[in-house]
């Protein structure tokens, strides 16, 4: 947990983070895609968080249903229920499946929050429990505070009726409670929970442990510590557990708190379920281009084709180290890695959807949830989002292919989802990525800061005003603004008739141009694409025109001697008029 304070109090802090954030990010967001919205709220007084999901694989007859569940927390008090939706036809559409409520009687019961919630299908048979089987674990809270504890409910039929487990862990109130329950399964098959536990306080404000389970959850051995800082103000928290593939290691993703900005770490473990040294505080997730995840991550691992994947990690915030302030990516990215060095710089990519802050009441993309969506490559991301600019949180989802080569455009089924736009005003209407604002350099990218060698392509139809639009490659660190990034352009001008290739790194630099016979016509589409690659003398540029897409072909080579930019995500820019993009697709560098 963040802060040692009541949930009410703790929304209303990140209100006032989030509201900072709505003016920086003011024209930005829009040019993004938004998520398909899963839940409305009921009224005023609903808030709505801490969303989780899981796709069933041993459901026998519901093989690859979603289901989902999340916070929604009433500040009035009153008992409460969770919901459990559900998707039979892949997110496309959703509703409620059942609910989960405190069916327990006595003093201050049923509760009046049930917060944190978590889903988890057991593959196999564990103790009394088939395969199949699914978990909810939540944290049980009454009106007073009193108590938090992990209450766990059991479904047999694929989501539709539960049946109330046991109490797995107890903890006192705010400053002495436990949080934020995550189930694994470790390299022998037991049932790992892991949570953040501040019981050990002042010694230790607030620690991440686990505690083991190998009869499905009747029985818990004793609490083992994972992360306790050797600083007592340190609040390590919010964990997360993924496996790199069914026979890889296991990376733990958690926040540090206490300090600012409450910094994203991860660890790594060869079985599940032991992580070295608790003192040792594992390392932070940044990107050598000054990104760094903050708040209440989330870890998952998505597989990526050829037996290969990558980490993908989500976190409420995104930072810049230059300044500690919020990043042009607040709410727009993921963080991804190979999850071979962990102490190496992470990459990004842009998310399949950008979460709204619109609204003052809302705790938006707080605890975000990431999980493969199927294909290879594909992400699906499920966040609390404004709905409306005066309304509390809705929860949306959506998908997209994050940072995996090959790539290809999906602007007829997917709009704009994993792109981000840097000024301009962007749209995709009848499968064509349109910028239709005259003014400025406005560009949008896609991709990974991860890519290196490739060759992106695509179709492009210039305005009836356009100084030069084309193709950006190698892109890290965009800002909105003339040359407002790190990488490589390659534009075609028809005022001055040409292909050119240039390098821009907060300046411009040409490397190469060249006439084009006859112009460039502006009412035609054309193929452009250009290739970057690395070699022992520089980094060499190619860039092939084909006017009106026809079989000509016009190429243009030039030559970095500096590798000035060694990887980068691919982009698409306009200078002081309108383009439209078409098919645009990305190939590794043969």
């Amino acid at each position: 947990m963040s802060l040692n304070l009541s949930r009410t109090v703790l929304v209303g802090i990140a209100v006032l983070v989030v509201g900072a954030v709505t003016v920086l990010g003011a024209g930005r967001a829009g040019a993004d895609a938004g998520g398909e919205l899963i839940h409305r709220p009921v009224g005023a007084e609903e808030s709505n968080i801490y969303a989780r999901m899981l796709r069933l694989s041993a459901a026998g007859e519901a093989p690859g249903r979603l289901l989902m569940t999340f916070e929604r927390d009433n500040p009035t008090g009153g008992p409460i229920e969770l919901l459990i939706k559900s998707s039979d036809d892949d997110g496309k559409s959703w509703s409620t499946l059942s609910t989960v409520a405190d069916e327990r009687t006595g003093p201050g019961r049923p509760v009046s929050r049930m917060w944190q919630p978590h889903l988890f299908e057991f593959p196999h048979r564990l103790g009394d429990h088939p395969a199949g089987t699914i978990m909810l674990v939540a944290n049980l809270v009454p009106a007073d505070g009193s108590v938090t504890e992990f209450f766990s409910w059991y479904s047999h039929d694929h989501g539709r009726t539960w049946t109330p487990g046991e109490v797995i862990q107890r903890g006192g109130t705010f400053g002495r409670g436990i949080w934020e329950p995550h189930l694994v399964l470790d390299t022998k098959g037991r049932l790992q929970m892991y949570f953040a536990d501040e019981r050990s306080a002042p010694e230790h404000s607030q620690m991440i442990v686990h505690v083991t389970s190998t009869d499905g959850g009747r029985s818990w051995g004793p609490v083992q510590r994972d992360v306790a800082s050797a600083l007592p103000g340190d609040r390590p928290g919010m964990p997360t557990v993924a496996r790199m593939g069914q026979r890889g290691d296991f990376v733990l993703s958690y926040e540090i708190c206490g300090r600012a900005h409450c910094a994203v770490h991860v660890k790594r473990s060869a079985d599940g379920a032991r992580w070295g040294s608790a003192a040792d505080l594992g390392d932070q997730v940044i990107t050598a281009d000054g990104r760094y995840a903050g708040h209440s991550p989330v870890v998952t691992w998505v597989p990526t084709g050829d037996r290969t994947g990558q980490l993908v990690l989500a976190s409420q915030h995104v930072f810049n180290t230059v300044g500690d302030d919020f990043a042009p990516e607040e709410y727009r990215i993921l963080f991804t890695s190979d999850g071979r060095d962990l102490s190496r710089f992470w990459d990004w990519s842009p998310a399949p959807w950008t979460v709204s802050n619109a609204s003052p009441g809302c705790n938006a993309n707080y605890s975000p949830h990431v999980m493969p969506a199927g294909p290879p490559g594909e992400v699906r991301l499920t966040a609390p989002t404004s709905v409306g600019d005066s309304g509390t949180c809705g929860e949306a989802t959506g998908v997209a292919s994050v940072g995996t080569l090959p790539f290809e455009s999906a602007f007829g089924s997917r709009g704009q989802a994993g792109w981000i736009g840097y000024g301009g005003s962007w749209s995709v209407e009848d499968g064509v990525y349109r910028q239709q604002d005259g003014q400025g350099f406005p560009k949008a990218v896609t991709g990974s800061t991860g890519w290196t060698d490739y060759t992106v392509s695509s179709d492009v139809r210039l305005g009836a005003t356009t100084i030069d639009a084309g193709l950006l490659a190698r892109v890290t660190d965009p800002q909105e603004g003339p040359d407002s990034h790190h990488g490589y352009y390659a534009g075609l001008d028809p005022v001055n008739g040409r292909l050119f290739i240039a390098r821009q790194d907060y300046a411009y630099q040409q490397l190469s141009s060249r006439a084009v016979p006859g112009g460039i016509a502006r009412s035609a589409w054309h193929r452009l694409s250009l290739r970057v690659v690395d070699t022992k003398a520089g980094t060499e540029l190619r860039a092939e025109f084909r006017p009106g897409a026809g079989d000509e072909v016009i190429t243009l080579t030039a030559s970095d001697p500096y590798s000035s930019f060694n990887s980068g995500m691919v982009g698409l820019r306009t200078h002081r008029g309108e383009a439209e993009f078409r098919t645009v697709s990305v190939r590794p560098a043969g």
